[in-house]
């Protein structure tokens, strides 16, 4: 087998080296793999913010007003009188309350009257009399008012709270009922009932007295209670 020449080997050395620079060159330039998304969340993981829920102001409860001394008490401090007139002053009337019971007398001074009793429950007025008339209404603190009837004609009525001397009597001897009626101003009216109605005498009402008939008689403040 010949020898080489040395340009020979030469050459192939010098080719072997070209050829070992062109893997070095292709493996070097070989651009990087691009990390998954896995792989990506994996090596960085990123936390989201977190947005806090949104704040709930429960809505106030409604401001409670304190009741008024009428809404409490419908007729102040039992036992009370209310004094007063119809719409077209056709006739005087008082309303006593005490507890749930009620009497009111109407009465025009002259020949028509009426004696009623009846109950007072919630603010309401409710009273007949044997005769059948009838007093519906309210009474509050200060005042009362409603509907009645005389002699079978349909009434409004307004009355207001009246303090002593003000207020309903009644007297009775061997032949007359009486009933009176005090004002505030300090006027009466009130009738004398022995079976033919008349105009009833003065009453005193520091001394509850009066003269019927020639006879003294002494009336009694009616409270509310009473039976007729």
């Amino acid at each position: 087998m010949g020898q080489r020449s040395p340009l020979v080997t030469l050459a192939a050395t010098a080719v072997g080296l070209v050829g070992l620079l062109v893997v070095n060159s292709t493996q070097t330039g070989s651009p990087a793999t691009a990390p998954t998304a896995e792989q990506s969340a994996s090596t960085n993981p990123t936390s989201a913010p977190t947005t806090p829920p949104p704040t709930t102001t429960a809505p106030s409860a409604p401001e409670q007003t304190s009741p008024t001394p009428e809404q409490t008490q419908p007729a102040a401090q039992n036992p009370v009188v209310y004094v007063g007139r119809t719409a077209g002053r056709e006739a005087t009337l008082a309303v006593a309350v005490k507890g749930a019971k009620a009497v009111a007398y109407i009465c025009d001074g002259q020949r028509v009257e009426a004696w009623l009793t009846g109950t007072f429950t919630g603010g309401q007025l409710e009273l007949r009399s044997r005769t059948g008339e009838r007093l519906t209404g309210v009474a509050t603190a200060k005042a009362a008012s409603g509907e009645l009837t005389l002699r079978g004609r349909p009434l409004r009525f307004t009355a207001t709270l009246a303090g002593p001397p003000a207020g309903l009597y009644r007297a009775r001897n061997s032949t007359s009922t009486i009933g009176w009626i005090v004002l505030p101003d300090g006027s009466q009216v009130g009738i004398d009932n022995d079976g033919t109605p008349d105009a009833a005498p003065p009453l005193d009402p520091a001394t509850r007295s009066a003269t019927v008939n020639g006879a003294a008689v002494t009336a009694k403040s009616i409270a509310g209670d009473e039976t007729f």
